[in-house]
């Protein structure tokens, strides 16, 4: 099998000729825009590609349209949708539901603010619930879109209504800063009245809490990052027709099989050695004498096209920070301009081994391809076990109306950091992709925390984009404005603070982790660990964001059973410890290692 070398991303129409398993066969009448707006969920690719995210959307969303509300519930979702076999899911042991959910609720609030800002309606995941609602966005503060031929009360799902939770589900991201446990050998057969009595008292609990949340002094970040100067860049402020800087830039060259994407262009240097089918008085690569960089992709009389890509390998190397490129992107079938980096260690390790990540990229949209179009771009992470079609991609569409190829030029950039990677566009607070090891497929390995060559390139064809026609461009020129590496600014990590809380073995309990930031912040990589590991931890987010306050918080999930290859373990009662690290995104972190006891569970 043939590598991607190119880090743009092997035939990311794979995934999409193989889809995910889809919804089941929907009502033909009514909820006709609550099923566009589920088909359209459905198809994001933050959605589409994970099984169980579709999953999970379809079941919900199919029993809320066909009146069954009332029976999305935990045990349903579990097996029905998920997999899990019915004579011994426990949900008190396997919490597949809540954390899938928990997953699906905070990529829902991510597209509807990115790519979905403009919907009409809104899909939500209320907390506490697996009934779906959408809201019209006009009235987003209004209660969910009641179908026709249902009541009030909300047996499709509205807030006060029928479909809620049941005790488990709802303590599957707690509402009060203390601990909530779920014991799995709780007794059940509460009378009807207690169990309404019990939900009475949980609207005065909600209320109390809410009250005291609104009550609470909060602090608000007023600073901005001060990014200082760059510590490496490369303007292209030379005179017309001067070649990139040598000590800055080196190139690739030929073909080398396709670069394992089935590319058609051969990769020329503008000066030295070249493939025959390089013309040196045509180069690939030179400054335009208006400061940019100028990578062309030409076809030549023999019919062969040509052009260039540059990289810093083997010249320089790069480990976190924030590195960006102020650009202006052709458009024509079968081109594929990109600014990505490869693992410095691709010798050693080859790839995927090493990482790549796609900082921008883009394809047109032909009837052949599965493509972006002029106002739409792609942004990738390659790794062990996602790479090529199963990398970890985002798409994101330009605000505005705006256009890769339009006279404004645009920047897109990373904030590079240990554990974690933001994706920008024009502006380093614009960010609308974060990645980091919690959304890794099983198996998979974080490779971005070493160092990492830039690359700069216009591929001609490939698996991706398909072949160049007759209205591509030729010549169709890339133009670069500036690459730019900055240092992140110090920022001290948060203080953090978490109670110790009453465990028993073969429970599961989740609590409060509270962090108080010095100063702005902006987002915040959070880890946990135990020891012993037999009890395992898990958090709500694993990126909280201090964009705009100095307090936030997250959910801490201990959970006492687990399962391998041998079966169920469950861990034995004593004496353990849990560490919570919290680093920024300049590398600072704070810990605090609490001990817990883990008692008997009869």
């Amino acid at each position: 099998m043939e590598l991607d070398t190119s880090g743009a991303g092997s035939d990311k129409s794979t995934d999409l000729r193989d889809p995910h398993p889809g919804p089941a066969k929907l009502p033909a009448q009514g909820f006709q825009e609550e099923k566009q707006e589920l088909e359209w969920v459905l198809q994001h690719p933050d959605i589409a590609r994970s099984p169980n995210l579709v999953r999970f959307l379809s079941f919900i969303c199919n029993r809320y349209f066909e009146g069954e509300a009332s029976e999305i519930r935990e045990y349903a979702i579990a097996v029905e949708a998920l997999g899990r076999k019915a004579s011994n899911f426990d949900s008190h042991i396997d919490p597949i539901v809540r954390v899938t959910a928990r997953t699906l609720r905070k990529k829902l609030e991510e597209i509807y603010k990115g790519d979905g800002r403009d919907r009409t309606l809104e899909m939500v995941l209320p907390l506490g619930h697996y009934v779906p609602q959408f809201v019209r966005r006009s009235h987003l503060e209004a209660d969910a879109v009641i179908p026709n031929g249902m009541d009030s009360t909300g047996k499709a799902g509205s807030i006060a209504g029928g479909g809620s939770a049941d005790a488990s589900e709802v303590a599957e991201e707690p509402l009060l800063p203390r601990t909530f446990a779920i014991l799995a050998h709780h007794k059940r057969g509460i009378g009807i009245s207690l169990l309404a009595l019990l939900a009475l008292s949980g609207v005065f609990v909600v209320g109390f809490f809410l009250g005291q949340r609104t009550d609470r002094h909060v602090q608000f970040a007023s600073d901005t990052l001060q990014w200082g100067e760059p510590v490496w860049s490369d303007e292209f402020n030379e005179p017309a027709q001067e070649f990139p800087d040598p000590s800055k830039w080196t190139y690739d060259l030929g073909n080398q099989s396709g670069w394992g994407n089935h590319e058609l262009e051969i990769y020329c240097s503008p000066k030295g050695l070249n493939p025959p089918e390089c013309d040196s008085r045509r180069p690939n690569a030179f400054q335009d004498g208006a400061g940019h960089l100028v990578l062309r992709a030409q076809k030549g009389r023999d019919g062969n096209w040509t052009s260039a890509r540059m990289t810093t390998r083997g010249l320089k190397d790069f480990q976190y920070g924030r590195i960006e490129a102020r650009m202006k992107l052709p458009t024509g079938s079968g081109l594929w301009p990109s600014f990505w980096m490869l693992g410095a260690n691709f010798d050693t390790v080859g790839w995927p081994a090493a990482g790549s990540l796609d900082i921008v990229e883009n394809i047109s949209l032909t009837p052949r391809t599965n493509g972006l179009g002029p106002g739409m771009i792609r942004s990738t992470l390659h790794g062990p076990r996602y790479y090529g079609g199963n990398g970890l991609w985002h798409d994101f569409k330009l605000p505005n109306g705006a256009r890769v190829d339009d006279g404004a030029f645009h920047t897109y950039g990373i904030i590079w950091s240990p554990g974690m990677i933001q994706f920008y566009f024009d502006d380093p607070a614009n960010i609308f992709f974060v990645q980091d090891a919690s959304d890794l497929p099983e198996g998979g390995e974080w490779v971005f925390d070493h160092h990492f060559s830039l690359f700069l390139n216009l591929a001609v064809g490939g698996d991706w984009p398909g072949a160049p026609g007759a209205t591509t461009p030729n010549p169709a020129d890339m133009l670069v404005d500036y690459v730019r590496v900055f240092n992140i600014p110090s920022i001290p990590a948060p203080s953090i603070q978490w109670q110790p809380v009453q465990v028993k073995s073969g429970s599961t309990v989740a609590s409060i982790v509270s962090l108080q930031a010095v100063k702005y912040s902006s987002r915040v990589h959070l880890a946990c660990a135990t020891e012993p590991a037999t009890v395992i931890c898990s958090l709500a987010t694993s990126v909280v964001n201090f964009s705009d306050t100095l307090s936030q918080e997250d959910t801490l999930t201990l959970s006492t059973e687990s399962f391998s290859d041998k079966g169920r373990i469950v861990a034995p009662p004593g004496h353990y410890k849990v560490t919570i690290t919290a680093t920024t995104i300049s590398g600072d972190h704070s810990q605090l290692t609490v001990p817990f006891e883990l008692g008997s569970g009869q």
